[in-house]
């Protein structure tokens, strides 16, 4: 199962560029039943994405847009009306979130008190009251998605619930650009049903937790501390499962350091800490990830400072700048093709992806730079 659930992720990858840490983050979710925050702007494919997620599953996506005026009715379903002449008080949960496998709650912050109320314990303990009983629910993971994340303290404890949060922005690179402008609808070619995901949650939570990769927890929990981060006993308990699935996803049977990278996203409270964390995990869990993001970061700040100069109309400094951009440029590439050579697999995929985006800025510049000079554009 671990193979045909790396296709999945492949074909997710290509149907959706640049949302590589996303994918991993929600499949690893769906095995261990935890919940994933997306935050961006409308037209991220935030809701896309997990729509295909879930048909790869065999389900349909539970949705919906919360307000203000949200009832909870909107979500475990109407009260029926033969019950409450029988003077019982129970929804009909045909169609809805009861009975759903995933769930997306868009602009989730939003919510009003009793819709935010009743999801707590659905999300954590799989559980809503119904005629005064509690009743289970088969749910696996709800995904929740909003343009921002909310400073209303009131809303601590619903984040708290998402143990994975990302941040999706608009495409960056001209090729994901065309990528999506011609491909058609992403679709998996694999749909399975409830008792293969079952079984894929049952080996992933067999993964071998090693002692060197719980040795590493240790370390960087201290470091965190030590930079000011502190993060609560029961997420670093509940991110051992993500850890177990994340080293599934990769096809192993049992953990390594290299694997906690996913806490990345685990462990940011607002968005903007996430790059001086990644910075932090990476370092002291996986050195080449480090160095080739670091060298990437110094890339996209010396191509965004030559087309600056170019949007002044400095040409003479554009034209200078861009080119000792573009040399910059093909030597961080040949040496991070060299950091491949000895990097571990997981490594490599990271390091490529460098590779590939710093290609792509110094092929912009070079159109940029003749069509300045009156050159003919370069294809």
């Amino acid at each position: 199962m671990q193979v045909q659930l790396q296709e999945l992720r492949d074909e997710c990858r290509a149907g959706f560029p640049e949302r590589q840490d996303v994918i991993d983050g929600s499949l690893a979710a769906i095995l261990c039943g935890e919940h994933v925050l997306l935050l961006g702007p409308p037209g991220t494919a935030k809701s896309a994405l997990i729509r295909a997620l879930a048909r790869a599953f065999g389900t349909v996506l539970f949705e919906r847009l919360l307000t203000r005026s949200s009832t909870p009715e909107e979500i475990l379903g109407p009260l029926s009306l033969q019950a409450l002449d029988e003077g019982r008080v129970t929804h009909v949960t045909t169609g809805m979130l009861p009975e759903a496998l995933f769930a997306l709650m868009d602009e989730i912050f939003a919510a009003s008190s009793p819709v935010l109320n009743l999801l707590l314990p659905l999300m954590d303990e799989r559980t809503f009251v119904d005629n005064g009983a509690p009743v289970h629910v088969p749910l696996v993971s709800i995904f929740g998605a909003a343009t921002e994340l909310s400073e209303n303290t009131a809303h601590e404890h619903i984040l708290d619930r998402f143990l994975l949060r990302f941040e999706m922005d608009y495409l960056q690179r001209p090729s994901s650009m065309r990528a999506v402008l011609t491909a058609p609808e992403p679709a998996a070619s694999t749909v399975w049903g409830m008792e293969a995901l079952r079984a894929m949650q049952a080996d992933a939570s067999n993964v071998r937790l090693t002692e060197d990769t719980l040795d590493a927890i240790i370390v960087l929990r201290n470091a965190l501390k030590d930079e000011g981060v502190v993060i609560s006993d029961r997420r670093w308990k509940k991110s051992l499962h993500l850890v177990q699935a994340a080293a599934f996803l990769a096809g192993e049977a049992q953990t390594c350091p290299e694997d906690l990278t996913i806490l990345v996203d685990v462990l940011w409270r607002h968005p903007h800490e996430r790059p001086r964390l990644s910075r932090l995990v990476n370092k002291l869990i996986n050195p080449a990830v480090y160095e080739a993001n670091e060298v990437l970061e110094d890339g996209r700040e010396a191509a965004a400072k030559a087309h600056a100069l170019k949007q002044h109309q400095h040409r003479r400094s554009y034209l200078a700048q861009a080119a000792r951009t573009m040399l910059m440029l093909r030597a961080q590439v040949e040496m991070l093709a060299r950091l491949s050579e000895t990097a571990s697999k997981r490594a490599r995929g990271v390091i490529d992806d460098a590779i590939t985006e710093l290609n792509e800025l110094h092929a912009e510049l070079a159109r940029d730079v003749h069509a300045h000079q009156g050159l003919k554009v370069l294809k």
